[in-house]
Formats: structure tokens, C-alpha cells, sequence
């Protein structure tokens, strides 16, 4: 076999063993961003089932965004978030991403509905921790 063929076979299934890690989305192709800057903007946000929603980390410290345990169930994409078994003050399971500095996290949601959320960032304020609340209105 030619050093030619041979290289074109390996390249070939390099990409198909490439592609076949890749999972399926229902992703819409809307992309809307959740900035945190010196403040989270926008805190209330309105998008489509499908449409992925993406917390863009622009500050020098990690920002971390919890939600709920059971507000992740229904995604159809998902980008740095995980269930770690964290609890809240009342003692509920809340599923979390911290996004390090210039770093995204994204989702996507299947299903209409309000989802809350919130973002806890380094600060100046007493305890250190600014937390601010955001609020998804998917498909409604």
C-alpha cells in the first residue's frame, strides 16, 4: 500500500472515529448570552425550546451557576454543568457549573417553562460573594 493511501485511510477514520463522540442536539441554532461582567446581564432571559443559553465568564475570578436539582433533567445539550451532589441551605440537590475566568458553560432546554437560577461571584461586598438570581423563560 502507498504511504499516500495509507495516510488517506488513517485520516478517514480519525474523523469518523471524531465524529462518532459527538452527541446529538435539537439545538435551534439561537444562541443567547448570559454575561458576567461587574454584573450579570441579562438577569431574565426569554428563548425557544432548543435554543442554547451560554454564561459567558468575563471576569477575572470563577463564577459559578447553581440550579435545582431536577431543573437539568430535561436538556438537550449541555456544556460544563454536572449533578455534584451539592445541597442548598434547605437541604435540596442543586446542579452547578463554575466557569473559570474567559470560559463559557452552555445549555439547551427541551421543554416550555420557567427555570431560576444563581450566580455566585467573587466580590468586595461582605462574605466576599456577590449572588445574583436569573430567571430562564423558555418557550413562553
Amino acid at each position: 500500500m502507498s504511504s499516500t493511501r495509507t495516510l488517506t485511510l488513517f485520516a478517514s477514520l480519525l474523523a469518523v472515529a471524531g465524529c462518532a463522540s459527538l452527541a446529538t442536539t435539537t439545538r435551534t441554532g439561537n444562541i443567547y448570552d448570559v454575561k458576567f461582567e461587574e454584573r450579570m446581564t441579562p438577569a431574565n432571559l426569554r428563548a425557544q425550546p432548543g435554543d442554547e443559553i451560554r454564561w459567558v465568564n468575563q471576569r477575572t475570578t470563577p463564577v459559578t451557576v447553581e440550579f435545582l436539582a431536577g431543573a437539568l433533567d430535561a436538556v438537550t445539550c449541555e456544556t460544563g454543568f454536572s449533578a455534584r451532589g451539592l445541597t442548598n441551605l434547605r437541604g435540596e440537590l442543586r446542579e452547578s457549573a463554575t466557569i473559570a475566568p474567559n470560559s463559557t458553560a452552555s445549555l439547551c432546554f427541551a421543554n416550555a417553562g420557567t427555570v431560576t437560577y444563581n450566580a455566585r461571584m467573587d466580590s468586595a461586598v461582605a462574605g466576599g460573594q456577590l449572588i445574583e438570581s436569573g430567571t430562564l423563560r423558555i418557550g413562553q
